[in-house]
Parts: C-alpha cells; structure tokens; sequence
C-alpha cells in the first residue's frame, strides 16, 4: 500500500520545471539539500541493496540540488525585491522563456532522482529499515514540493520582470483573519494572540 502510494507521488511530481542569478539562494531551502545529502550519505554505509540505492541517490540528489541552487534558488530569493516593488534590484534578472527552457533541462534530473528514491524506499521496506523508508519517503515528497511549487515560483518570478507596481506590497503585521473572535482550531490550540484577559 505504502509502495502504491509512493509510485502516485512519482507520477504527480513529474512536470516540467531556473536560471543562474548572482543572489545566494534562500537559506531555509539550501539547508534542507545539505540535510538530504547528509542523511543519505549515512544510507550508503547500510549494508546491502540499501546502500547501493543509497549510493545512486545520493549521486544524484548531490547534482540536482547544485543545479537547483545554481538555477531556481536564487530567482526566488527575489520575491522579497519584487513584493517590495524595488525594481532596481531585478531588473537584470531571467526572463520567463528563459526560466522555462532551464526548468525543462532540470526535469530529466527530478524524474531521475525521485526513481532513484523509490527504489530506496523499496530496498529499505524489504530490509525492515523503517527509518530509511521514511526517509526517503520524506524526500520524494520534497522533491514533488519542487516541482509543484518552487518551479512554477521561479516561472511567477521571472514574469515579474519589467513591470513596476503602484505600490508595493507590504505583509500585515497584525494576525489574520483565523485569529479573529472565533479563529478556526488548529492543532488543539487557541487563539495565541489573545493575552490572559483575552485582549
């Protein structure tokens, strides 16, 4: 059943998908490859058709996260730029057909990749390694995330390029509309604005 359910996620996340930027690319998503990479890299050292798996997808998750850092990352961290209506500061970045050809080279190295992981989803399942399985379970879905959302980010991005915004757009600073009088319950707790005297 597992299994099915991983195949589905490898049919979903194969769409097609950046673009060399001078920015470094945003930290929170660069830290995730780095702990990927570390994680399988332990894999490699499991004995038998574990650690071969391990050894394929650690290969390949190393060249596709350099390509996605070298080529989508930094087009993202230019939403902060962009939201905040600095044209300046993007002005010199992809355009959206651009962005669009170097998404599509990077789709033959998702499609890789993620095989690459069911298949040590699979090897770890028959082995009993639960915690490999979820690991790599949580790295295929990662990797669908790419595809489904930081992708077509990076093409929303580059569509950017050129306009100029009547007024920039700022992130409310007061709690939005769940922690209201009434906010919708979430993970069993309360309204976490609300003070002891329920101001």
């Amino acid at each position: 059943m597992q299994t099915e359910f991983i195949i589905i996620a490898v049919a979903l996340a194969l769409a097609p998908p950046a673009i060399a930027a001078p920015d470094d690319p945003p930290y929170a998503l660069s830290a995730v490859h780095a702990d990927f990479q570390e994680q399988l890299e332990r894999a490699i050292a499991v004995p038998g058709a574990t650690g071969a798996a391990g050894r394929v997808a650690a290969d390949l998750m190393a060249a596709q996260s350099a390509a996605q850092e070298r080529l989508v990352l930094p087009l993202l961290g230019w939403a902060d730029a962009i939201a905040a209506g600095d044209m300046a500061t993007v002005a010199d970045f992809p355009d959206r057909i651009r962005v669009e050809a170097e998404l599509s080279q990077l789709h033959d190295g998702d499609v890789d990749l993620v095989t690459a992981l069911v298949e040590l989803h699979a090897a770890a399942e028959e082995a009993g390694q639960d915690e490999i399985v979820v690991m790599a379970e949580r790295m295929i879905w990662h990797q669908t995330n790419d595809v489904e959302v930081l992708y077509p980010a990076a093409l929303l991005i580059s569509s950017m390029r050129g306009r100029v915004f009547a007024e920039p757009f700022v992130f409310p600073a007061m709690p939005g509309p769940l922690y209201g009088p009434g906010p919708v319950p979430m993970m069993g707790v309360d309204n976490p604005h609300l003070t002891a005297e329920g101001n």
